[in-house]
């Protein structure tokens, strides 16, 4: 009998810690809103540039559409996955840190590129196709972009929720069936396997090869 009273005990801790859990998370805006809030932003910002026409204010576009994703996007949680547990444990924290800031530097540069002649796109929030909405570790947003013809591309971002800022992050996404998180992963293990294993070397060709990607062609 004691040993049932004991189970009994846990398994009401265990249900008053969810429910304590459940009732402290509370945010301050559903993630659907939040991932609408932050794509508004980055286009108001292509809008901006695209209509001024030629390349003269390259380096301010990209400075803006840095700030408008630097609250966006959890940039260490992607880092972490791209570069793995293993790797992440054998690294120095300055080997971090500098590919930290690199990988930065690269998700400005293709969003700032691969977005300048988008600024005519219109977004719209779909509804959820996932029950469990607004979890702290992971939520799907689906959104569909339109171009000005008509055509159509699905997006889903995948967002967690962080207590710190009180808002979303995205940690991944999907346009039109291509998922960014893989590619990146899988270009990062290709340049470590081609550097033989050479961390500092990777890091090199990351920024190279990013730089190389965008350049004054895209504003044209």
């Amino acid at each position: 009998m004691k040993h049932i009273g004991a189970v009994r005990a846990l398994m009401l801790a265990g249900i008053l810690l969810l429910a304590s859990q459940a009732q402290a998370f509370t945010p301050s805006k559903p993630a659907g809103q939040s991932v609408m809030d932050g794509v508004n932003a980055v286009l108001e910002v292509v809008k901006k540039h695209s209509e001024q026409g030629g390349a003269g204010d390259r380096q301010a576009y990209l400075e803006e559409v840095g700030e408008v994703l630097d609250p966006l996007i959890g940039y260490t949680v992607i880092v972490s996955r791209i570069m793995g547990q293993e790797l992440l444990e054998s690294s120095t924290q300055e080997q971090k840190l500098r590919f930290l800031e690199v990988f930065k530097r690269s998700m400005i540069n293709t969003y700032a590129g691969g977005l300048y002649n988008f600024g005519s796109f219109e977004v719209e929030l779909l509804p959820s196709q996932n029950d469990s909405e607004n979890t702290v570790r992971n939520t799907r947003v689906n959104l569909n972009v339109v171009s000005p013809d008509g055509q159509e591309y699905p997006m889903v971002q995948s967002v967690y929720y962080s207590r710190e800022a009180d808002d979303w992050r995205m940690q991944n996404v999907i346009v039109n069936g291509v998922n960014l998180g893989v590619t990146f992963k899988s270009q990062f293990d290709q340049i470590y396997r081609d550097t033989g294993g050479d961390l500092d070397a990777t890091i090199d060709e990351w920024e190279r090869t990013t730089a190389e990607t965008f350049d004054e062609e895209q504003f044209q």
